[in-house]
């Protein structure tokens, strides 16, 4: 039997970089395999991701809880004047070490949006922290009532994606921001 352990053990970190010594991260799981370890695909990369997958939820009818099953809605397409608004909001984030809706300047998402030049009307924003991947932001804001009524709102025909990644260590390493807009 002990055996079979070292063979799992050893087909288990095949190509991996082993941990340190003393550490058996199948003991300790997650505490020694961050994803802050692994390289980040680039910027522009995570945002498509997050900007397809949004559309792919979009595309379904979602249950958002307390608001109720929302319909399948039409995709959203991106729009430079609200990226550039939730990208700068993302950074407001990071600079502020904190999650809100409110910026330092005391904005709020439609304020900022009419400030980047986002000529239609802002309908509404989603912000989170520390989600790396696309599909697992919009799970995060999905499993979430009020960031899924959001998402799924029918008026939203615009989207800009913004993320910021802060100094690792901080306590939120990546910032993302979603303005929606029609």
């Amino acid at each position: 039997m002990l055996h079979f352990f070292s063979i799992l053990r050893a087909a288990l970190f095949a190509g991996c970089v082993p941990p340190a010594e003393g550490v058996d991260p199948l003991r300790d799981p997650g505490e020694h395999w961050e994803i802050d370890d692994l390289e980040r695909p680039p910027r522009e990369v995570r945002i498509a991701q997050v900007v397809e997958a949004t559309n792919r939820a979009r595309a379904r009818a979602q249950d958002c809880g307390e608001h109720g099953w929302m319909e399948a809605v039409g995709a959203v397409e991106t729009d430079e004047a609200l990226a550039m608004a939730a990208t700068a909001h993302a950074h407001d984030l990071a600079t502020m070490d904190a999650l809100s809706h409110t910026g330092s300047d005391g904005s709020d998402f439609v304020e900022r949006a009419e400030r980047a030049g986002f000529g239609g009307q802002p309908v509404g924003e989603n912000i989170a922290a520390t989600f790396r991947l696309g599909e697992s932001l919009v799970r995060g804001w999905l499993d979430s009532d009020d960031h899924c009524r959001v998402l799924m709102n029918p008026r939203a025909r615009y989207l800009g994606v913004g993320l910021y990644d802060s100094a690792s260590g901080a306590p939120f390493s990546t910032y993302w921001v979603q303005v929606f807009g029609h």
